[in-house]
């Protein structure tokens, strides 16, 4: 069975809790092992079977090239993600060619740093969550995302459910959803609860906004 562990080595702890969250953004079931240096990676190698390194550059024992080398020695073929905030660190380093691996400054966008990780993660077996902001469109290989990953990881709802994430992004309650579609306020909760399965959503706030970046899911909705 893959394994869903990712270890992440940063040692400053606001890029640790920034990368730990992207990667609970697009993998959801990942379980994130985090490491402040490659002494530290090592102990939790050896008793985790990690499916993707995500590593910074700058470590307080190991600097560039020296941190993949030692990676690539600890895991063989693993596949790793390369961050750094220092451009020039990143073009120094020559990653492992027998090793899947994907070269990020801290500096990209969201869009662009989301979708290489789920590159990243899709290529390690990891299983993620489809998000608009994280594609961006992008293809790899002449695939594209969407298709890659299969049907299982977009977002579809019935006509009606559209209908209520239509009021519900307009500001109404749930009572007033219901006179709205002449429907009962137990039946919009019993919609909502669906819809939130199916967006991977956990409220009202996070499911309007995943709903106002992916304009196929209002484009056919009537006021």
């Amino acid at each position: 069975m893959p394994s869903n562990q990712i270890l992440v080595i940063e040692d400053h702890p606001l890029f640790a809790t920034g990368i730990k969250d992207l990667v609970e953004f697009v993998a959801t079931n990942a379980d994130i092992l985090c490491a402040s240096s490659v002494g530290q990676a090592k102990e939790l190698c050896a008793s985790n079977n990690p499916a993707l390194i995500i590593t910074d550059l700058r470590l307080p024992d190991a600097e560039g090239q020296q941190v993949i080398d030692t990676l690539c020695e600890l895991r063989p073929g693993l596949p790793m993600l390369i961050m750094s905030g220092d451009d020039n660190l990143l073009r120094s380093v020559q990653p492992n060619q027998h090793t899947p691996s994907w070269v990020l400054s801290k500096a990209e966008g969201f869009e662009h740093t989301s979708a290489t990780l789920l590159e990243a993660l899709t290529r390690a077996g990891v299983q993620v969550q489809w998000r608009p902001n994280a594609l961006n469109n992008r293809q790899t290989n002449g695939e594209n995302y969407t298709g890659r990953l299969g049907q299982a990881t977009g977002i579809q709802l019935t006509h009606k459910q559209q209908q209520v994430m239509h009021y519900l992004a307009s500001g109404l309650s749930n009572k007033e959803i219901a006179r709205k579609l002449d429907l009962s306020p137990e039946t919009i909760k019993t919609h909502l609860r669906e819809i939130f399965t199916r967006m991977n959503v956990k409220n009202r706030t996070q499911a309007v906004s995943l709903y106002r970046k992916i304009p196929r899911l209002n484009a056919s909705v009537s006021a």
